[in-house]
């Protein structure tokens, strides 16, 4: 049982219609073949489309959050710095190798502790967030406000 076709009558611009006529004739294909296939892939990119622009709004989403991320560990680090120097005396030549010494086996216990901290799944910025939200029943409290 063959599917009977419907005849459409669209206007195309003249210079539209040159190239359309000279595609045809040049790659050996009919009209009708060209123009069905035309609105098949349009169509079928619209539906594309909206999947993309849906991807493309979680990834902008997901850029916000890193931002936001990136300004608070930026801010902390800052914070530290600003501590580090305000609260570290200057070392004497004699006592820098020493120095050195505890220097990298603190920073080697600073590595275990934070890959031990990270296998948690437990995040700086994560906690950050949640303390200035704070919790649910202060959440519920300043929602009824």
């Amino acid at each position: 049982m063959t599917t009977k076709r419907r005849n459409i009558h669209p206007y195309l611009s003249p210079d539209l219609y040159r190239r359309f006529k000279l595609y045809c004739t040049q790659n050996g294909v009919t009209e009708t073949s060209v123009v069905e296939d035309a609105l098949n892939q349009y169509l079928d990119e619209k539906n594309d489309v909206g999947s993309i622009l849906k991807k493309l709004d979680r990834q902008v989403r997901s850029i916000a959050k890193l931002d936001n991320q990136v300004g608070i560990l930026a801010e902390a680090f800052a914070l530290y710095m600003q501590y580090w120097f305000a609260h570290t005396p200057e070392i004497d030549e004699d006592a820098k190798p020493l120095a050195n010494m505890e220097a990298k086996r603190r920073y080697s216990a600073f590595v275990d502790f934070l890959a031990k901290r990270i296998g948690t799944g437990s995040r700086f910025t994560d906690e950050v967030v949640k303390d200035a939200l704070g919790d649910i029943d202060e959440l519920k409290l300043a929602s009824r406000d």
